[in-house]
């Protein structure tokens, strides 16, 4: 069933078509007619990957699925990187493949009328159906407030690192404190003295003024993202949550009260403590214009000898054969902040972006994709797909029980892993994945600091916005954002940052609509935590 969306988010993609009609056969689109030489369907599925990540037409997940939908797989895979460029393009066009995996979101799905509403198709799809029973924050995740389900989300559950941690991670060379004789630091100003250690000291002792006592990755352009500088937020006593739909724009609550913490005393406190970082040598100059690929190259090195301090990331095995030199630490606390006042990402359940289908697709075409995404989340297909073929890289032990063979070979993995459809059920457990003992293992570090987040002071990743006030935050959004990132990254590594300067930026970030952003999230937020 499609469903007529906004007519204003609609007709400003109708205008952006006209200028955007380059590379969509790389982004999907298809005729929602094609057949095979066989006169079976063909369903284009797009991908979006990793640079390290197999090809999908080299896994066996491939045949295992055509075999389900009677039906030839053709694959689009879109490295992530490209993604968000691309994918301006598709949905200005409206040309999205028949089976999409992770490359759309909520916004998406209020802004645009491109997907099949699969709220009435559940009854052809029993696995998933299923799932939904099992899982209702996974319904609801792909829902909106009306109750049309625009994607069968994926959910790595038990077996995943992000469930017992938050996925982010604050991370320091121990190795290089226990040489130094320091401790693990636990205020800014620890912070700032350890760094300057770890610069002036030689710890990694080859001889050379070559180490980065601290990494920060670039500021998105759009928003807050994974493994973000402003994660340090947590440490003035705002928690965060960088990675959900709502925190990824700033927005927070606090005792049930919404704010944007773009436009708070802690957000201009921590872009000043990162400036005098960079003032004194503690981070490169450069940090955040950069390449991202030298950050990579400083974290892991010669694989032999360590020359960062400090960073944000996933786990310790960001450091690659380094690893065991790195621990992950609490986050300390700001000038005039207690202990019990900071906080951490929250754990959370690893429920993503997953599988929507196209709308308006023949009968035929729109039953093959539904087998497709039913056969997808079964345990077998849902392992296949995030480690590889079964038998070779991941076995079934029985009993829901399965077992990493080989993960990976050097970077590069034999499976889709999360950028596939998957869901891991209670009763299924994974062994052998290093990456989630690893994960375990760090987010333990922050199990105290995000016990001080109070049960008002989370937002639930199925928040959602109506279609219309969805297209009202992502105007004023591109207009905050479009004015807020340059001018931020500028005081981090420039400075400039005054008073007059500061109140110029919040009573700009006010006009581009901060505050009716709030507003909105309240209202939504409130009608949410109301029918809890």
């Amino acid at each position: 069933m499609k469903i007529k969306k906004s007519t204003k988010a609609l007709a400003a993609a109708a205008s952006l078509a006209m200028m955007a009609t380059v590379g969509l056969s790389a982004c999907g689109g298809s005729d929602s007619s094609e057949t095979d030489a066989n006169g079976k369907p063909v369903i284009r599925i797009a991908l979006i990957k990793r640079s390290t990540q197999i090809e999908a037409k080299e896994m066996k997940l491939q045949k295992d699925l055509e075999a389900a939908c009677d039906c030839t797989i053709k694959w689009d895979e879109i490295l992530d990187t490209q993604w968000s460029q691309q994918s301006s393009t598709v949905l200005a066009s409206g040309d999205v493949a028949d089976i999409t995996i992770w490359g759309y979101n909520s916004d998406n799905f209020a802004q645009y009328d491109y997907w099949e509403d699969l709220s009435d198709d559940l009854d052809q799809m029993p696995n998933v159906k299923a799932y939904f029973k099992a899982v209702p924050n996974a319904e609801k995740f792909g829902s909106d407030i009306d109750g049309h389900v625009w994607q069968v989300p994926s959910d790595y559950g038990n077996a995943s690192g992000a469930k017992w941690s938050s996925g982010q991670n604050l991370m320091i060379n121990k190795s290089w404190l226990e040489k130094l004789g320091l401790d693990v630091p636990k205020t800014w100003d620890d912070l700032t003295k350890v760094l300057t250690a770890f610069k002036n000291d030689d710890p990694n002792g080859n001889g050379e003024a070559d180490e980065i006592p601290m990494l920060i990755n670039q500021l998105g352009t759009a928003g807050f993202n994974w493994w973000d500088p402003f994660l340090l937020l947590n440490g003035t006593g705002l928690n965060t949550q960088v990675i959900s739909t709502a925190g990824s724009k700033g927005i927070y609550v606090k005792d049930g009260k919404i704010g944007n913490f773009m436009i708070t005393d802690n957000f201009r406190q921590v872009i000043e403590y990162y400036h005098s970082l960079i003032e004194k040598g503690l981070m490169p100059k450069d940090i955040l214009t950069r390449d991202g690929s030298q950050n990579t190259a400083d974290i892991s090195n010669d694989g032999k000898t360590a020359k960062v301090g400090l960073i944000f990331g996933w786990n310790t095995g960001n450091f690659g054969d380094l690893k065991d030199q790195y621990e992950s630490i609490e986050v300390p606390a700001a000038p005039g902040v207690s202990y019990e006042e900071t906080t951490w990402e929250p754990q959370f359940e690893d429920i993503y972006n997953g599988a929507c289908v196209k709308a308006d697709l023949d009968e035929a075409h729109k039953t093959a994709a539904l087998k497709v995404i039913d056969k997808w989340i079964t345990p077998d297909m849902s392992m296949e797909s995030y480690y590889g073929d079964l038998d070779t890289y991941i076995s079934n032990e029985g009993d829901g029980k399965y077992n990493v063979l080989k993960f990976q070979d050097d970077l590069s993995t034999f499976g889709l892993a999360d950028r596939g459809l998957t869901w891991v059920s209670d009763d299924m457990s994974v062994s052998g994945d290093e990456d989630k003992v690893l994960a375990e293992k760090d987010g333990k570090t922050y199990e105290t600091q995000q016990s001080h987040i109070g049960d008002k002071d989370l937002i639930p990743a199925y928040v959602r916005l109506s279609a219309e006030d969805n297209t009202t935050v992502s105007n004023n959004n591109s207009n905050i954002f479009n004015y807020a990132m340059p001018l931020i990254s500028t005081w981090i590594q420039d400075g400039g940052l005054t008073d007059d300067a500061w109140n110029e930026y919040v009573s700009t970030m006010k006009q581009q609509g901060v505050d009716e952003n709030v507003k909105l999230w309240q209202k939504w937020y409130d009608k949410t935590m109301a029918q809890e």
